[in-house]
């Protein structure tokens, strides 16, 4: 038995003091008849919208699912209120979020795309439109001639405005950027919107230098957005684009390649973080005491990176191996090596051609004698140092052992780190990406995501039920990445489908065309649950009742006869009404 699909009919069918409920005596199901003793009904309905439909799995939840999302968007008013539920919901349940309103982003793009004075309709009524959403998108789409730019959104609405424009396909989007203000569109390059780079760079140019360090510091911004502000040498810029966490190690490594000077702001974060996102990086910076910092073995030794930096500075090699706790070995106890080389060689190299090309040929003959590396590569090393063309040639093995095709097979091996490929190949061809697109996996299209420039995720036609459950991107206000969730059918798991695939449906769908009559039910239960807090008006109550009194009138035995039925109906809920007054008026 559906409890949440039992409850939610019978507080539409019950009156106040519980009668048919009494009525239903052994038929109650079990846990109904414990809650029974609650206050009111929409008590009972609040505890039981929790319980999971089916027998199993053994522990029992509720999630919000894609079906749940869309019969929001399609059912609940006011508009502005159920956005403001949906951008609550979206950060715990991305699937859900992007899965629901696919019909809503269809209409936006059919009837909206890029019309101005569509959307200073939407942007006009927004707050105070007492309707459906698909109802505002409706009645926008019908305006038509003024072009005129559209001002900034209002303060009372200007998260839920954006909610809608990330919603829009990125072409229409494009194409409607130059009719919105430049506040609105800042706003959206802030947020993560798929916007093109030239779109991002003109952001970029005419933002103030408060507005610049607001998108620097943004947790949802693309890296495109981060490479632009790092294009500008402006070093606070520069260094709230690096010290920002939800920036890509990738744009990170293009920073300090990029430097002729580390900003003091980037070194002091290098020198103080223990975060190797942080530090790792460094190895392109060309700074001896940076790439040091990035290579120090934090094992075996108390000191901080800044500390033992200082160490090296003053007092030597030596010195900073004796910061380390000696640890026994074969030949008993030896100090470790302070500095470690890199995991790919390529980043050895890097160091290598960065401290050369700034600081000379024995700044990186010193760093190549401290740093624990093959003997083999120490000789070629050295070799390299002796020669007059030594800095060409390391150059070109620097460029044999990095690029797109060495990226790619990084990202093809077993559970490939978010680290180290990107910091050894900060920039990728595309073109030569978009030829091997199909035989990446979810995993590694979520690394090159992480390179400014990426494009869309090819997705499969058909997902794998074994396979990668990845999806690819998710946007604002939901989670970065979306992954399709598995659900369960009674015979086992299988990945959730669609829940809609093209425009949104009208609300009388839920009660007429979804069966079996338990699953509609139980929508609604959790529609009612989630919206009660918001004081929401949903219209499937408005339709239910009107139902109820078509079929089955105030007659208490063909209320009873609907619970009863309920369990085992196949049919929708529409079917489910009609046939239990017609089994009353045959019985009668």
């Amino acid at each position: 038995m559906d409890v949440t699909a039992f409850v939610a009919l019978l507080d539409q069918l019950d009156s106040a003091d519980g009668a048919l409920l009494d009525r239903l005596g052994p038929d109650v199901p079990e846990r109904v008849r414990r809650m029974r003793g609650t206050p009111a009904l929409p008590a009972r309905a609040r505890t039981a919208v929790h319980q999971f439909a089916g027998d199993e799995p053994s522990v029992r939840t509720w999630r919000l699912t894609g079906a749940h999302v869309a019969c929001l968007v399609e059912g609940a008013a006011p508009a502005h209120g159920v956005l403001k539920r949906l951008r609550r919901l979206a950060p715990g349940d991305a699937w859900a979020y992007v899965d629901g309103t696919r019909g809503l982003a269809a209409l936006l793009t059919t009837r909206l795309g890029a019309n101005p004075a569509a959307w200073r309709f939407v942007q006009d009524n927004l707050a105070d439109h007492p309707g459906l959403l698909p109802e505002l998108v409706e009645a926008a789409g019908r305006m038509s001639g003024d072009d005129r730019p559209l001002p900034a959104a209002p303060r009372g609405i200007t998260a839920e405005f954006r909610q809608l424009l990330m919603l829009l396909d990125p072409g229409a989007l494009a194409a409607l950027v130059p009719h919105l203000h430049r506040r609105t569109v800042t706003d959206l390059a802030r947020f993560g919107a798929d916007l093109p780079r030239e779109t991002i760079a003109w952001v970029v140019a005419l933002a103030s230098p408060k507005e610049r360090l607001t998108l620097a510091k943004a947790r949802w911004s693309r890296p495109d957005v981060a490479e632009a502000l790092a294009a500008l040498d402006d070093p606070d810029v520069t260094t709230a684009v690096y010290v920002n966490r939800h920036t890509s190690v990738a744009v990170r490594a293009r920073i300090m390649a990029r430097a002729t000077a580390v900003p003091g702001g980037i070194v002091d974060c290098v020198l103080d973080s223990d975060s190797r996102a942080m530090r790792l990086p460094a190895l392109w910076s060309g700074d001896p005491a940076l790439v040091r910092a990035a290579l120090l073995y934090r094992s075996f030794t108390s000191s901080t990176i800044r500390h033992s930096v200082h160490v090296w500075r003053t007092e030597g090699y030596d010195a900073l191996r004796g910061l380390y706790t000696p640890i026994d070995t074969e030949t008993g106890p030896q100090r470790p090596l302070p500095l470690r080389a890199p995991r790919y060689r390529a980043l050895m190299l890097a160091a290598l051609v960065r401290l050369w090309e700034r600081h000379g040929v024995a700044e990186a003959a010193k760093l190549a004698d401290e740093v624990g590396i093959p003997p083999r590569d120490r000789a070629l090393y050295a070799e390299l140092f002796a020669a007059e063309d030594g800095l060409a040639r390391l150059r070109a093995e620097l460029a044999a052992k990095t690029g797109t095709k060495v990226l790619l097979k990084r990202l093809r091996g077993y559970s490939p780190t978010k680290l180290w490929p990107l910091i050894e190949n900060p920039e990728a061809d595309w073109a030569v990406v978009a030829k091997s697109g199909g035989h990446l996996s979810g995993a590694a299209w979520t690394h090159l995501g992480q390179l400014p420039g990426c494009p869309p995720r090819p997705l499969p036609d058909a997902a794998d039920p074994y396979g990668d459950a990845l999806v690819g991107a998710g946007r604002w206000p939901a989670a970065p990445e979306v992954h399709v969730p598995r659900e369960w059918t009674g015979s086992g798991y299988v990945l959730a489908q669609p829940a809609r695939d093209g425009a949104p449906l009208p609300p009388e769908h839920l009660f007429a065309g979804v069966a079996p009559a338990a699953t509609a039910l139980n929508t609604f239960g959790c529609l009612d649950e989630l919206m009660a807090a918001d004081g929401a008006l949903l219209r499937y109550r408005e339709h239910l009742g009107t139902l109820v009194d078509r079929h089955l009138g105030a007659s208490t035995e063909a209320r009873a006869v609907a619970l009863r039925l309920l369990a085992d109906f196949t049919g929708t809920t529409e079917e489910l009404l009609a046939t239990a007054g017609a089994m009353t008026l045959v019985a009668g």
